[in-house]
């Protein structure tokens, strides 16, 4: 499972491609987008096997893990849940070997 800098579980949407995000709107406030804030690439504190890039969808610089727009859920409300895996069958947590 891997974190927000927030300690937010990350989540991965089945029906996203790798440049655009179908979760926009309503869906988006219950899932917030990963959203890199400054320039440059962004940072990972523990070391990751898969790559993390910025790509600019209808909600802003959307962070991406191995192609897989990042968000997080807002029915977890601390560091380390889950509560969103499996949710519609559409959402996943995000792993590193995530591919």
């Amino acid at each position: 499972m891997t974190n927000a800098s927030s300690g937010k579980t990350l989540y991965y949407f089945t029906p996203d491609t790798a440049t655009t995000s179908a979760c926009t709107g309503g869906c988006a406030s219950a899932w917030p987008p990963l959203l890199a804030t400054g320039s440059g690439t962004p940072t990972s504190s523990t070391s990751l096997p898969g790559k993390l890039t910025v790509v600019k969808t209808a909600n802003g610089n959307q962070v991406e893990y191995n192609g897989h727009l990042l968000y997080t859920f807002s029915g977890d409300s601390g560091p380390a849940q889950s509560n969103g895996e499996g949710v519609g069958n559409k959402w996943f947590v995000v792993t590193t070997d995530l591919k």
